[in-house]
């Protein structure tokens, strides 16, 4: 997602106005016009905003032509990167409606709400290969800070024969591998895999950081969520406890799967368990004939992206973050 840079002599006469619910449609089209290898549908997004954390503030709005939705916009926060301050912005204009002033109509609509919040900063991202978002963000003032790719592994291409004994392995020294389906009987799986991910969630490197998720938000939007799969969500166990994760996502519009989250607690890590949770991802795409498997990597999170390479992830699109600071955080204390 990438905010669009508008700039043409004619414009014409661009109307903007908060969403009305029954629109949701119309956002989802223009996502997937833009955006057609990670398409959503108007379900999906009613349930993002449905299983929003309720102290996260959020406002979408949609720019008109002629009566036509051809833009969206929004500032949104993030519960998994929280700050009462700091917000995500992110503008999409329909390809045949860019470089007609839109963008920064909905960016000046963003900007004049967010004035009341006192904001801190706010943030979004562009794909490289959309090179006109660069040049918008940085005309807003917008810096880029960090990056993270986004490979895919290709299902059909994958060699199972050097993991074969991995799993085994594992299992000698007491380590299982279960998916949430086959932890039903466990009345505090969901807590375990909460506070798992909390604890794996803290390592990863991401100039943002992270904080603590609440138990009802996580369940709603990792376990209970309609893209989440059962049985394509990895655990790893030492006895009764949980100590690594793989999931996969599968979004009604793709026939393609996503990775959300692989990590292994502190203590266990450099034991094979996040590459063994990765093939066990892997053999049930290949068993559901899912062809594809997307993920995406922090560039400075380099024992994923090691572990991505050997498996035969191949990196399709960098993601450049951007950020633009208003003013110091410290004036809040």
């Amino acid at each position: 997602m990438t905010l669009i840079n508008q700039n043409k002599k004619q414009k014409p006469d661009i109307i903007i106005r908060d969403l009305d619910k029954i629109e949701y449609q119309e956002i989802a089209d223009i996502n997937n016009a833009i955006y057609s290898d990670r398409p959503l549908t108007v379900e999906e997004y009613h349930e993002f905003d449905k299983n929003r954390n309720k102290k996260c503030k959020h406002r979408r709005w949609v720019a008109l032509i002629d009566e036509k939705i051809v833009g969206t916009g929004l500032y949104e926060q993030d519960i998994w990167q929280y700050h009462p301050h700091k917000f995500h912005v992110w503008i999409m204009v329909l390809p045949e409606y860019q470089n007609m002033g839109i963008g920064s109509k909905l960016f000046d609509q963003i900007m004049e709400n967010l004035k009341p919040f006192d904001p801190i900063s706010i943030n979004t991202e562009a794909r490289n290969d959309m090179k006109h978002a660069f040049a918008f963000l940085e005309s807003k003032g917008l810096k880029s800070f960090q990056r993270y790719s986004e490979p895919h592994l290709e299902v059909d291409s994958f060699d199972f024969n050097p993991y074969e004994s991995l799993e085994k392995k594992l299992n000698s020294e007491g380590i299982i591998v279960k998916t949430m389906r086959e932890l039903e009987s466990d009345p505090d799986r969901n807590r375990k895999i909460h506070e798992m991910n909390q604890e794996i969630e803290q390592d990863m490197p991401d100039e943002e950081g992270f904080t603590p998720v609440d138990f009802e938000t996580f369940v709603k939007e990792s376990i209970e969520a309609s893209y989440m799969l059962p049985d394509a969500y990895f655990v790893a166990l030492d006895g009764n406890n949980y100590i690594g994760v793989s999931t996969l996502l599968k979004f009604q519009a793709s026939n393609d799967l996503y990775t959300s989250l692989t990590g292994v607690r502190r203590p266990y890590r450099r034991r094979g368990i996040a590459t063994c949770l990765k093939v066990k991802a892997i053999e049930y795409a290949k068993q559901n004939n899912y062809a594809k498997i997307g993920t995406d990597n922090q560039s400075t999170n380099k024992p994923m992206r090691d572990i991505n390479n050997k498996l035969g992830f191949k990196k399709q699109y960098d993601w450049i973050c951007y950020r633009k600071v208003f003013r110091n955080e410290t004036d809040d204390k």
